[in-house]
């Protein structure tokens, strides 16, 4: 079906909008009388007597409960339509939803392609040319892993490459490899508001991610020749206000510079 204020294609029994948050009023109606008939069914099936002590009980608390929830219902349908007219002008947000889902339907099977192959790089640059509506392409079942690769794991990939196969690192990159290594194990150990992204993964997708994780560590012990305790004070020192401190770790990363070009600890 159709959805009767931005106009997008919705599921038929839809009582609001996954576009627009709008109410569905007919499917809203149906539901009620649906849910209704059921309760009517119910109570038919219940032995005689008992059913005359239930309606006469029911009937008094069901008045005061139809009317506090139509109360709330068209309270809240003024609040929400107040709301939405505020927000956004009607014929504007239709046109970006529409876009939005023109953009999708061109580009979805690009994207799983791309994500099939393990090119997140890719992937990455394509979602950068995504302008519309965020609520729509979160639906894609691999957002929150792109999101992980575009947060955490794409600026230090190209340094793991080098030391795999053995390249000398410059203090830019080292650097650069360090800080990465640490945002990610920090992400990971942390569980704050980013951690999200993780739990909406898939099982595959997690076990992905929880190799990224142990690339890092690799990378701070066997190429910055970091203790694991030099690793736990960095985490706790430079990230105190849940960010990387760049002018804390200047001295950190200078001195593991320093011990990976002698090539010991």
């Amino acid at each position: 079906m159709i959805c009767s204020n931005c106009g997008a294609d919705i599921g038929d029994n839809e009582t609001a909008c996954p576009y627009c948050g709008a109410m569905q009023y007919e499917n809203s109606e149906q539901k009620y009388m649906k849910d209704l008939y059921n309760l009517n069914e119910g109570m038919e099936s219940l032995d005689k007597n008992a059913r005359k002590y239930i309606i006469k009980s029911t009937l008094k608390s069901a008045g005061i409960v139809c009317a506090a929830i139509a109360a709330a219902v068209f309270a809240g349908s003024l609040f929400g339509y107040g709301s939405y007219t505020s927000m956004y002008d009607s014929s504007r947000n239709r046109k970006e939803i529409h876009k939005s889902l023109e953009w999708y339907n061109d580009n979805i099977n690009e994207l799983n392609s791309l994500y099939d192959k393990g090119d997140y790089g890719q992937v990455s640059a394509l979602l950068k040319n995504y302008k519309g509506d965020l609520n729509l392409i979160r639906k894609w079942s691999h957002y929150y892993l792109i999101n992980i690769y575009d947060r955490y794991y794409s600026s230090a990939s190209d340094t793991y490459d080098k030391t795999r196969s053995q390249e000398k690192l410059t203090e830019y990159e080292f650097s650069r490899g360090l800080r990465e290594s640490l945002d990610i194990i920090h992400f990971y150990n942390k569980k704050d508001y980013d951690y999200n992204y993780y739990i909406q993964c898939s099982s595959d997708e997690k076990k992905l991610v929880d190799g990224w994780v142990e690339e890092a560590k690799d990378y701070l012990s066997n190429t910055a020749k970091a203790t694991d305790k030099e690793i736990e004070t960095m985490l706790n020192e430079l990230y105190q206000d849940g960010y990387y401190d760049y002018k804390l770790g200047e001295n950190y990363e200078q001195s593991l510079y320093q011990r990976y070009n002698e090539g010991g600890k």
